[in-house]
């Protein structure tokens, strides 16, 4: 795992050097409001143990701050140790939630202009533009034609291409099923100079293409890398083509067009290639590309080798996905897929039929192929070069690579499309309303929330999960309740050595850490700790670790296991009366929390360190515990499970006047047998 900011967060909340002044007596009032939180989380009624007397609710807080204090550590570059140990793994991709609450999104791209701003079209008639980062689309549409659209079925607002100089020409071109008579329409709009996010209401059609049958309406338009734009038509609905058009050369249904809106021809708003097919002369209509198409509903470009992949929608029985070719014939209606239809008019054996790349069957409630992109983003989440695509009606998301197809992922979408971003990043559309980034699985590292040793974790203690994708936002449990057992999507259960799995408790949850308890009743042996997020589709890790009874850890100040302790003095006087002290303050100049001087005070004063820490609560007894300051043996007092934190322990260490004068000292504590991190404190 590469080296990183840790943060051990409990309650995070904004903390800047200017909240932490630490003098007695002012902390109440300097301290964040949601440090009240743990207050009410309480395991059991009581308060805090210690030495001659108790400690108040002021003092609880305090050390929530020193946790808090881990907050600051993202100052500081640190990698924790024992990770590397630690087994992790994640079975499917994951699908990281960018747009919710659309009404029935058919596609979604990206003008390539350098904005890296996402268009989304909702097939009623509306196009919506989403900035980087944002969380929704701008409320104000780019193009808003409901008025002109018939919607409903397989008829809408269905494709969308920007022109290759769209940031110099502001153009784009549309395609969608007119109101009046169900009509495929190819026309033109800009975008405004005024406000780059809206597009001028002024429209120039481009092709007008009737239909016979309100479904088998294709889509999906593109400009290839060859400047010009494609046009993927179904052949006019019904079923079984009952018209043959799709082998009908002179008839512009059923096939892949290309055309060049550059160069008008005459009155016509467009021209036909040279170099298709039936260009001039050649018997056949002029903006044809390929014939024997059924429904190339979704179909895109490899950005890199400029391949024209097509989903085609089978009829009953096979789905197809085709590499389309200058004057291809794909076969429909004589073939469906490799499948002979026994429609003719020509025979099945009969010569130019291309078979499909990728043929599956109905099988498993399968019925409709939505064809993808060919991946060749720079994060690594798929292969480069393999293909995505899926099935609507079951939500089967499929990778097709080294000529395999595999599930990728199942989901409950009905998947109208995928989209390609700028960086070559792929999206799934959900009719009903989502769209999701494919990302790469969540991987994580289970450690101690204290010292950050993975190999082994004790019952009951805090820990630490690190990695990536675990979450889309940051959240800690909610103030004055139980701690949850799921956060931000967020769940985690251990299944001990004897086979009983347990919800954990969890603290915080982040997109790169998870805070959590190991549940009680944990068995000590081999144990996997589950993890899962529903929210993140996707995001879900098992880890194998080991549970002991006893593997203590300490807390430090600045949250990396090391150095000065995130500790408490309390002193008790002669006539009984008792202070809290710190032991930490922040300084500037280092930018880190050092240790403030203990006064050790006269002889009748007896000053006790309280170390806070995590799994060691259930140590056999206080005589197989032992605590070494600066080289010297000290008496432990007490040691145990904190009375009213979840999952804290605490160490209290009776301060041996002969460490007067010792400066920077180091703090070892042994609990039967196991050795905790070494922090460390200052002696006046």
């Amino acid at each position: 795992m590469p080296a990183k900011s840790c943060k051990l967060i409990f309650l995070p909340c904004n903390l800047t050097p200017l909240n932490l002044v630490m003098f007695p007596g002012t902390w109440e009032r300097r301290l964040p409001a949601c440090l009240n939180f743990t207050i009410s989380q309480k395991k059991q009624a009581g308060s805090l143990r210690s030495q001659g007397g108790t400690m108040n609710r002021l003092f609880i807080r305090i050390f929530i701050l020193f946790l808090l204090i881990g907050g600051l550590s993202s100052l500081f570059s640190f990698s924790p140790d024992g990770v590397e140990r630690t087994v992790s793994a994640q079975a499917t991709i994951q699908l990281i939630p960018v747009a919710q609450g659309l009404n029935s999104p058919v596609f979604a791209t990206s003008a390539h202009d350098g904005s890296n701003r996402f268009f989304i079209i909702e097939q009623p008639g509306r196009i919506l533009v989403m900035l980087p980062g944002a969380a929704a689309p701008l409320p104000t549409p780019f193009l808003d034609i409901v008025t002109k659209v018939g919607s409903g079925g397989e008829r809408g607002l269905l494709g969308l291409a920007f022109h290759p100089q769209f940031a110099n020409n502001r153009r784009f071109i549309v395609n969608y099923t007119r109101r009046s008579d169900g009509a495929t329409v190819i026309s033109e709009f800009k975008a405004s100079v005024a406000n780059p996010n809206v597009a001028d209401i002024e429209e120039k059609i481009i092709l007008t293409i009737a239909q016979p049958f309100s479904n088998h309406n294709g889509g999906m338009i593109d400009f290839g890398a060859d400047g010009f734009l494609y046009i993927g038509m179904g052949d006019g609905g019904s079923a079984n083509d009952p018209g043959d058009r799709s082998q009908d050369i002179n008839n512009l249904l059923g096939k892949m067009l290309r055309i060049d809106v550059d160069t008008p021809n005459g009155n016509v708003p467009y021209s036909s290639p040279s170099t298709n097919p039936f260009f001039g002369s050649t018997p056949g209509a002029d903006e044809i590309y390929a014939v024997g198409v059924r429904n190339p509903w979704r179909w895109s470009f490899d950005r890199q080798t400029g391949q024209l992949y097509a989903g085609d929608v089978g009829q009953g029985q096979r789905e197809e996905v085709s590499l389309i070719t200058l004057g291809g014939n794909y076969g429909w209606r004589v073939l469906e897929g490799t499948r002979c239809t026994g429609l003719g008019p020509a025979s099945c054996t009969a010569p130019g039929f291309i078979a499909p790349l990728i043929e599956y069957d109905h099988s498993n409630n399968r019925c409709s192929v939505t064809g993808g992109y060919v991946y060749r983003g720079t994060k690594g989440t798929l292969p480069a070069g393999s293909y995505v695509f899926a099935d609507y009606c079951t939500g089967e998301i499929f990778l097709w690579n080294n000529n395999t197809m595999s599930l990728l992922r199942d989901t409950s979408f009905l998947i109208s499309s995928f989209a390609e971003d700028e960086s070559g990043e792929i999206y799934v559309i959900d009719i009903n309303g989502g769209i999701y980034r494919l990302a790469l699985p969540g991987t994580a590292a289970v450690v101690s929330a204290a010292n950050y040793a993975g190999a082994q974790v004790a019952a009951e203690s805090i820990v630490a999960a690190f990695g990536s994708g675990l979450a889309s936002t940051t959240q800690s449990a909610p103030a004055n309740q139980a701690l949850p057992t799921t956060l931000a999507g967020a769940s985690v259960s251990v299944i001990d050595a004897l086979g009983s799995n347990r919800p954990a408790s969890l603290f915080f949850v982040s997109p790169d850490q998870v805070n959590f308890q190991i549940p009680p009743g944990t068995a000590p042996g081999n144990a996997t700790i589950n993890f899962r997020n529903d929210i993140v589709f996707g995001a879900a890790f098992s880890s194998a670790i080991n549970i002991a009874t006893v593997v203590p850890s300490v807390f430090s100040a600045n949250a990396n296991g090391r150095g000065v302790a995130a500790a408490v003095v309390q002193r008790t006087r002669s006539d009984g009366s008792q202070s809290f002290e710190p032991v930490i303050t922040f300084d500037q100049a280092s930018n880190q929390f050092v240790a403030l001087p203990i006064d050790l005070g006269p002889e009748t004063d007896q000053v006790f360190l309280i170390l806070f820490g995590t799994g060691f609560r259930y140590r056999s007894a206080l005589a197989n515990v032992s605590a070494m300051v600066g080289g010297s043996s000290m008496q432990v007092t007490f040691l145990g499970a904190h009375p009213t934190l979840i999952g804290l322990d605490q160490a209290n260490i009776r301060l041996d006047r002969a460490l007067i004068n010792r400066g920077v000292v180091d703090v070892g504590l042994t609990v039967d047998g196991q050795q905790a991190n070494t922090v460390s404190i200052r002696i006046n």
